[in-house]
């Protein structure tokens, strides 16, 4: 009975903690952001959705049968590479991009969609 209490609060005390955590890492990434030390992040996300359809076409890709078929065969060590890799792609285009056009292309066809004319691109 007194180790099931013990274990219930022990559990207890462990979403707490991670809350605090969770809290950690935004305070530690808006610190960054008001330094302007994530200047190429502020660039992937001014091409959210493009970016997030990107990295799903990427991840499927790899993972699922259409691509590679990876899926259950990488470690962990093997998955945070792939996720790095990603990621430094991603950011890599979106700077890219984002030095001759305003908008993704998704983004631009959403706006051309939205409102019915083409909007200006060029930078």
């Amino acid at each position: 009975m007194v180790c099931g209490l013990f274990h219930v609060f022990g559990v207890l005390w462990n979403y707490v903690g991670s809350l605090f955590v969770a809290l950690g890492y935004v305070a530690f990434i808006m610190m960054l952001c008001r330094v302007r030390k994530l200047s190429l992040l502020a660039k992937v996300g001014k091409m959210a959705f493009t970016n997030y359809i990107l990295m799903t076409l990427i991840g499927t890709t790899i993972f699922y049968g259409h691509g590679f078929g990876l899926f259950g065969t990488m470690e962990r060590s093997g998955q945070l590479l792939v996720v790095v890799c990603i990621w430094v792609v991603i950011m890599v285009f979106s700077h890219l991009w984002q030095t001759r056009y305003y908008f993704g292309p998704i983004e631009w066809l959403w706006r051309y969609l939205t409102y019915g004319n083409k909007p200006v691109n060029r930078r």
